[in-house]
């Protein structure tokens, strides 16, 4: 069996949101396949390399195969994993191939999961690589469209394009959440502060975007982006790339973790289409399906 799931965007919200601040996240239309087919013993089979359950090369699918076979156990199976998503880029890649696995998982086993017990075990499986986040990806992942978290309530995106720039650098989820972690503890009442306002600037978001108002989206990625450099997920190469871009009209900012991965930024077409060819960068669209079968 066969199945899918949609990689993500965070507009407005990182690492705020495992703090029960506000994020913006869509879906986007880049999709990681995984297949799921009986077998004798268990082998996963993806970019990464061929194992055996193996929680230091492939953690999420083996942690997603533990965790699905806690409700149904299974004596074999052989995963292979094909992604659209860069790894270790910021667009949820983790959260999706996760998803896509269990999803895959059920349909092989005839588990008769529904959409909502597979993002249950998909955010256990999260927190089993992670030890910390705010189940945001795996929410996305399974549900797709575009969303205000943690209200779980639904955003329509207006007509607008976004950037996607990868800084070629991974990003690390886990250590960048335990970066931020480790600063909100030196230093609580300042952190807390900047949450805050990235809360407040996500918030403030979704008329702009359900109006499509590139001018207020461009500020509040600029503030955005501002309050993550802050709490130290930003870096040089970002930071110069952000300036770059700025300077051709274009305001950016980091999506995800940070430390590396993908950035993302909104401006004029004619902005975007100088930045793409400059940055070989790319458009993505917002609101894409969730978890699905394929054929």
């Amino acid at each position: 069996m066969k199945a899918s799931a949609p990689a993500k965007i965070i507009l407005f919200g990182e690492h705020a949101v495992v703090y029960k601040r506000h994020a913006v996240v869509t879906a986007i239309n880049l999709r990681c396949y995984a297949e799921a087919k009986k077998s004798n013993d268990i082998k996963i089979v993806s970019p990464l390399g061929i194992t055996g359950l193996d929680f230091e090369v492939h953690p999420y699918v083996s942690y997603a195969i533990k965790r699905f076979s806690e409700i149904k156990p299974i004596n074999g199976v052989e995963i292979k994993i094909e992604s659209e998503i860069p790894i270790a880029s910021g667009l949820g890649s983790s959260a999706a191939v996760t998803v896509a696995v269990l999803k895959a998982l059920d349909g092989e086993f005839e588990a008769g999961l529904s959409n909502d017990d597979i993002f249950e075990l998909a955010r256990k499986v999260e927190l089993d690589v992670q030890g910390i986040g705010s189940g945001t990806d795996p929410f996305i992942a399974t549900f797709g469209g575009a969303w205000l978290i943690p209200d779980r309530k639904p955003i329509k995106i207006g007509n607008i394009k976004l950037l996607v720039i990868n800084t070629g650098e991974s990003s690390i989820t886990a250590e960048m959440v335990r970066k931020v972690a480790e600063l909100r503890e030196r230093h609580p009442e300042v952190v807390e502060k900047i949450f805050d306002a990235i809360d407040a600037i996500a918030l403030k978001s979704i008329d702009a975007l359900e109006k499509g108002d590139v001018k207020t989206l461009s500020e509040l990625f600029f503030l955005n982006q501002c309050m993550l450099k802050a709490i130290g997920v930003s870096n040089r190469k970002i930071d110069k790339l952000v300036e770059k871009l700025t300077e051709l009209g274009i305001s950016a900012k980091i999506t995800g973790a940070g430390g590396g991965g993908c950035i993302i930024g909104i401006g004029d077409d004619k902005s975007i289409e100088r930045a793409m060819k400059e940055f070989n960068g790319f458009l993505v669209e917002a609101g894409a399906e969730g978890v699905r079968f394929e054929d």
